[in-house]
C-alpha cells in the first residue's frame, strides 16, 4: 500500500478511482465543514464554525479476485466529523459524532438490482469518470447523517413540558406520552 499524500493534505481534486485501486495506493486528510456546501446547508453553525469545524476522511483502494477468476477493483471510504446539527427533541443544537466506512466496488455499468445485490454488504460504484473525492466524502456524510439528532440528555427542559402532569418521575421530567394517557384513563 502507498500513501499518496500527507495526514491533512488535500487531495487532487479528480481522481481516477480504476487506477488508484490498482496501485492499491492510499490517501487521507480532514477537510473544513464550509467547504462541504451540501452537506453544510444541513448543519446549525455560524460560517466561523463551519471555518473551524473538520471531516477527517481516508480512501483505500485495492484490487481482489472475483469468484469466477476476473479481478475486481474496490476502494474502502471511511469518514468522520462532529456535526452540528438540531436536536429533534429540544431543538437546540447538539454535535453529533458521524462514523461511517463503506466499501465501493468501482463497475462500468449500473448492476441487476437482484437480491444479492441488494443484500451485499458493498456498493456498487460506476468509475467510468474520474471523481472528485471531496464530493465523494461529502456524499458519504451525508448518507451517514443520524435519521434523527437528540442530545443524551436535553440540556434544558423541554417546551411544554409539565411536571404535574400524571405519570412524571421524581425530578418532573415527564414520563413517556403513552404512561401519561395510562394514568389518565386510570384517574376517571
Amino acid at each position: 500500500m502507498s500513501s499518496d499524500s500527507a495526514p491533512g493534505a488535500q487531495p487532487a481534486r479528480r481522481l481516477n478511482l480504476r487506477e488508484f485501486a490498482r496501485g492499491g495506493r492510499a490517501l487521507d486528510g480532514s477537510v473544513a465543514l464550509e467547504a462541504l456546501p451540501r452537506l453544510a446547508a444541513s448543519l446549525q453553525a455560524q460560517p466561523r464554525e463551519l471555518r473551524e469545524l473538520q471531516a477527517q476522511w481516508s480512501l483505500q483502494g485495492g484490487v481482489r479476485r472475483r469468484a469466477d477468476g476476473g479481478d475486481e477493483e474496490w476502494v474502502r471510504l471511511r469518514v468522520g466529523a462532529r456535526l452540528p446539527l438540531g436536536c429533534q427533541r429540544c431543538l437546540q443544537p447538539v454535535l453529533q459524532q458521524v462514523d461511517d466506512e463503506v466499501t465501493l466496488r468501482l463497475v462500468d455499468e449500473e448492476p441487476r438490482l437482484d437480491a444479492a445485490e441488494i443484500e451485499s454488504d458493498e456498493e456498487a460504484y460506476l468509475a467510468r469518470e474520474p471523481v472528485d473525492v471531496l464530493q465523494l466524502v461529502e456524499e458519504q456524510l451525508i448518507l451517514a447523517l443520524p435519521l434523527v439528532p437528540m442530545h443524551q440528555e436535553c440540556p434544558q427542559p423541554l417546551p411544554g413540558a409539565d411536571p404535574r402532569l400524571p405519570g412524571a418521575d421524581a425530578a418532573g421530567s415527564p414520563a413517556s406520552p403513552f404512561a401519561v394517557l395510562g394514568a389518565l384513563r386510570k384517574s376517571k
